[in-house]
């Protein structure tokens, strides 16, 4: 029985707690104040396990597809660059000012996996700044929106440019590269089966 009230007077001391925190305006909420410290890992660890736990069962479809790649940038160039940036463009006044900071997705789209980037922009993420693309695109315009920035980090500045110009060239070349890579070691592989 001591326990039970000792358990229920713990509990009512941390309500009063959090009712203080709550109301009192303690907590700063400016985007100017970094964050630092437990209030760090809680929010960090916290957003990182939801999306891990909610992506990891959603299909990938093909991402290589340069129609859709194409498609990905006009939403990209349109929607994600001000705040995400793109090769050879600097950092914009919009994503220097959200806190937290807006991921540079050149330098670290390839290390986020596919799943994860579909539901990050489908879903967005509450209090970041990330808006839910998915109230108003389809999950086809979303793939396209992830084919294109899985492509960033392989991109040069004058690759960006050429396709914000309207030119395709830019991805059907690397995939008639790929290709013709392809070929050239299918033709090697089978001139060796042949010597043998």
């Amino acid at each position: 029985m001591k326990i039970l009230l000792s358990v229920l007077m713990t509990l009512a001391i941390l309500f009063v707690l959090f009712l203080i925190f709550v109301y009192s305006g303690w907590y700063n909420v400016s985007a100017m104040n970094e964050e630092s410290g437990m209030m760090k890992w809680v929010l960090t660890t916290t957003q990182n396990n939801s999306i891990e736990s909610r992506s990891e069962d959603i299909s990938v479809p093909d991402l290589n597809d340069s129609s859709m790649i194409a498609e990905g940038f006009e939403h990209y160039n349109e929607m994600c660059v001000s705040c995400h940036g793109a090769p050879g463009m600097e950092e914009t006044e919009l994503s220097k000012g959200l806190n937290p900071p807006a991921p540079y997705l050149v330098d670290e789209a390839e290390e986020i996996n596919p799943q994860e980037l579909f539901w990050i922009t489908k879903n967005g993420i509450k209090m970041t700044g990330m808006p839910a693309w998915g109230r108003t695109h389809s999950d086809e315009k979303i793939w396209a929106i992830v084919a294109f920035t899985k492509q960033l980090s392989k991109m040069t500045a004058e690759d960006y440019k050429k396709m914000a110009n309207g030119s395709s060239e830019v991805m059907e070349g690397d995939h008639k590269h790929q290709e013709e890579d392809e070929h050239h070691n299918h033709s090697h592989n089978e001139g060796e089966n042949h010597h043998h």
